[in-house]
């Protein structure tokens, strides 16, 4: 197992943000990390690597607590700007996170090249070792940082809002990558969204967070009616017509309907 969590509970600037979270993470899994905007996903991914201490409950990653776990954890966060890099070709963007790095020593310097070109590789983006950042679009950018998480050969992918802000293509490339690198790698992925639908097709599980509490199960089971009633607190329903999920809030003649997991109000 990858992870464990049981009972957990974090909170930021004292505030609670979620309680009584228990879910487990297998090897080579896909897990959808779903929510409303505020709702903890981007704490909870915090809190597997350790940057957000525990209040209750306990977690294991690898065996270990999430801080000693940390090398074996990639982490490509929601913020993507990368403005102060820009000058920065891809190759050196993608070296700077690889552990022990020793450019004045030749065998070193031999083994980060290996190690980020593989990385490259693995994400398509070996014609983008020579290009500076500034010149390539959002979608490469990602590939990049996902390059750069991927350089230290991590058993757990943690991705922060990875499609936003990336046209329908570009995140069906970014879905099918992710993908590809838990079958092949078999590294587990946890890839949080606001809107589970892109997703749903390679996900084999969904871990649903609203309100300060969660339900980890697959897409089918936690994307029903009675979960999102007891998630959210107000009667939901859920529809899946033409391979997409709409939620739907009942709340009389103004009921909301949004896809998936946009916040109902």
């Amino acid at each position: 197992m990858i992870a464990q969590a049981r009972e957990l509970a974090a909170s930021r600037g004292g505030q609670r943000v979620f309680a009584d979270l228990t879910f487990a993470i297998p090897a080579a899994a896909f897990i959808a990390l779903v929510g409303p905007n505020g709702c903890g996903k981007t704490t909870l991914l915090e809190t597997l690597l350790g940057l957000v201490p525990l209040r209750a409950g306990s977690l294991q990653v690898l065996g270990k607590t999430p801080r000693k776990a940390r090398g074996a954890i990639g982490y490509v966060p929601q913020s993507q700007q990368l403005a102060h890099d820009s000058q920065l070709l891809g190759r050196e963007f993608v070296a700077a996170a690889l552990d022990g790095q020793r450019p004045g020593i030749p065998w070193r310097r031999q083994q980060t090249a290996a190690a980020v070109d593989q990385a490259l590789r693995a994400v398509d983006a070996l014609h983008l070792a020579t290009r500076k950042l500034a010149l390539l679009s959002g979608g490469q950018r990602r590939r990049l940082l996902i390059a750069q998480a991927l350089v230290n050969r991590p058993r757990l992918l943690l991705m922060d809002e990875p499609l936003a802000q990336l046209d329908p293509a570009a995140q069906m490339h970014i879905i099918r990558l992710l993908d590809r690198l838990r079958r092949e790698q078999g590294v587990s992925v946890m890839c949080s969204t606001h809107d589970i639908n892109p997703l749903a097709q390679v996900a084999d599980r969904a871990l649903y967070l609203v309100g300060g509490r969660g339900r980890m199960g697959t897409i089918d089971a936690i994307m029903t009616d009675t979960v999102l009633t007891e998630l959210y607190g107000v009667p939901m329903h859920v529809l899946h017509a033409r391979g997409r999920f709409l939620v739907l809030q009942d709340s009389g003649a103004s009921a909301q309907c949004a896809e998936h997991g946009s916040t109902p109000t």
